[in-house]
């Protein structure tokens, strides 16, 4: 399958995508669609780069990005008014969920690590960052995700939890890979823009890594600092409910890290 991003317009089977603006490298392939969506990118429109040499994750760690290994992808949202805002709260579970099931097709079983990361068993393949402005009440976003294709050039601190994606033995074009899902992140992204976590609700649960497993929340930082408990369910909004293991009652947390306890 090819592996030549450019090739992507050829492959797409819905709106995202068109237009679809690549680089051979890129600061940050995010930095680029919110300027882009300033420039007046439509809503779908999609950056993407062979490389980055500032990409960034959740709470702004750095994400390895080494050249044409993996895919670093942002797509520009422009979803109308959003009432209340906080519903956009669980946009990254949306995007999660158009990932996982745009890689089915690839045969690898893919998890979702609440709230931001996809799993192959207890490794990353990948993550997603979504970043917003607000217009009053319409934001203008930007989701952007990185996953790792054929690549087995981590930063040392990375080999041991990190995955790529193969499907039967062979490694899998980016293009072929950034296709499905893409047609897949739609699927999930338009009812979600619309209704909300409730329109997708469903097709995240069977999928959820964390629930009814003890977790530790807190900052990965700091992980002496953590509250261990168990991963309980999630809210109407996605918010997760954890039981404290020391007795206390269940707490909610809605933006956090929250990593899985090893057995």
């Amino acid at each position: 399958m090819s592996d030549d991003l450019t090739l992507l317009s050829g492959l797409l089977r819905g709106a995202y995508g068109r237009p679809h603006e690549h680089h051979s490298r890129l600061g940050s392939t995010n930095d680029r669609a919110l300027e882009w969506l300033r420039e007046g990118a439509p809503h779908g429109a999609v950056v993407t780069a062979d490389a980055q040499d500032a990409g960034r994750g959740r709470r702004g760690r750095s994400w390895f990005s080494p050249a044409g290994q993996s895919l670093y992808v942002s797509v520009v949202i422009r979803p109308g008014p959003i009432r209340p805002p906080e519903r956009l709260g669980a946009l990254g579970l949306a995007v999660g969920v158009g990932l996982r099931e745009g890689l089915v097709p690839f045969g690898v079983p893919v998890t979702l690590k609440w709230p931001n990361d996809l799993l192959v068993g207890d490794d990353k393949l990948g993550g997603i960052l979504c970043e917003a402005r607000w217009m009053g009440d319409r934001p203008e976003v930007v989701v952007g995700f990185g996953i790792n294709i054929h690549g087995r050039t981590f930063a040392p601190g990375l080999r041991a939890t990190s995955v790529t994606l193969h499907a039967d033995g062979d490694t899998p074009g980016r293009a072929a890979v950034l296709a499905s899902v893409l047609s897949s992140l739609e699927g999930a992204l338009e009812p979600f823009l619309s209704r909300g976590f409730a329109a997708v609700r469903e097709r995240y649960l069977p999928h959820c890594s964390a629930l009814g497993q003890p977790v530790d929340v807190g900052d990965a930082e700091q992980p002496g600092q953590a509250r261990r408990g168990t991963a309980l369910r999630l809210d109407d909004d996605g918010a997760l409910w954890v039981r404290p293991h020391d007795g206390g009652v269940p707490f909610r947390v809605e933006s956090s890290d929250v990593w899985m306890v090893p057995r």
